[in-house]
């Protein structure tokens, strides 16, 4: 039920950001707040204890890089840089919060994809700042400075949750039932954040005057990195880990992907790969609740 709620709620959003565009763009800037207080609930109902890396972690982690790197190398050698960027953007994010919480309607190992996502946001915090300024496609910005300028923005959407909730369950030991609590407040934070995002989006579109015939091969790219990821991942893990696996390449934290591809920096066509990409794993995983649904019976 709450799975089929986020996926009207994706659809919701979507049509009320497209058709409020000029209305909704200005307020861009509440993006990295609801980012971060999202964020901030997830961290804070975290068990550290249950966080147990194990050696499939770090193949699983290594194949998100391998995944996003990859896609944007193959585009950029192809001629296509805009679509390598956003070929990037999809591939490259850490897994979303919400996949724990699918790989445990699918009846698999929740510890280990609850570990994977945190682990996963630690690593793109790490590795993004070195390796987003090589992948922008005609930034005016230098190296270092836009390293420095990411670094900051990921600082701002993961660093400070991270360390809010460790300085809360330090002086305050029972936030940590809040989490339960506050899942619809965090499902109502991420509908205003896709709100906002495609207020944005389409505002950009609509200001650049980009057409169909521009936009159908981010789509495509997206479609198809999304169709790589959960793929490969079920093979990564098969027999044990298929369902964890497959979530973790394929279920992306779509939110923080797209606040990056909104940026200044980011070549404005770009930001539709990601776009498209929510609706893709969304689809993903209707299609693979929908088939634990017919194993069961």
């Amino acid at each position: 039920m709450k799975q089929q709620l986020r996926s009207v709620s994706m659809v919701l959003a979507f049509l009320a950001g497209g058709f409020f565009h000029e209305q909704l763009a200005p307020f861009e800037w509440w993006l990295p707040i609801g980012i971060c207080v999202m964020l901030s609930i997830t961290f804070i109902g975290l068990d550290v204890r249950k966080l147990r890396p194990v050696r499939m972690h770090f193949w699983l982690l290594l194949s998100i890089q391998a995944l996003g790197v990859g896609s944007w190398w193959l585009a950029k050698l192809a001629g296509y840089p805009v679509l390598a960027e956003s070929l990037y953007y999809c591939a490259a994010a850490p897994i979303a919060s919400a996949s724990p919480i699918i790989v445990g309607l699918l009846r698999g190992n929740v510890e280990f994809s609850t570990t994977a996502m945190v682990l996963s946001q630690v690593v793109f915090a790490i590795v993004t700042p070195f390796i987003l300024p090589l992948v922008v496609h005609g930034d005016s910005l230098g190296y270092l400075e836009l390293m420095g300028v990411v670094a900051y923005q990921i600082f701002i959407v993961l660093g400070i949750p991270a360390i809010l909730s460790v300085v809360l369950r330090l002086t305050y030991p029972p936030c940590q039932t809040w989490a339960p609590k506050l899942k619809d407040a965090s499902l109502g934070i991420w509908v205003v954040n896709l709100v906002v995002l495609t207020a944005g989006g389409v505002e950009r579109i609509i200001e650049r005057g980009y057409s169909f015939h521009d936009m159908w091969p981010m789509m495509l790219g997206a479609a198809l990195v999304c169709l790589i990821g959960f793929t490969a991942g079920y093979r990564l893990g098969y027999p044990d880990l298929k369902r964890e696996c497959s979530q973790g390449l394929g279920q992306k934290n779509t939110v923080l992907t797209l606040y990056m591809a909104a940026q200044s920096y980011a070549s404005p066509l770009a930001y539709i790969g990601p776009v498209f990409y929510v609706f893709c794993h969304n689809m993903a995983n209707a299609i693979q609740l929908a088939l634990a649904a017919r194993e069961k019976r």
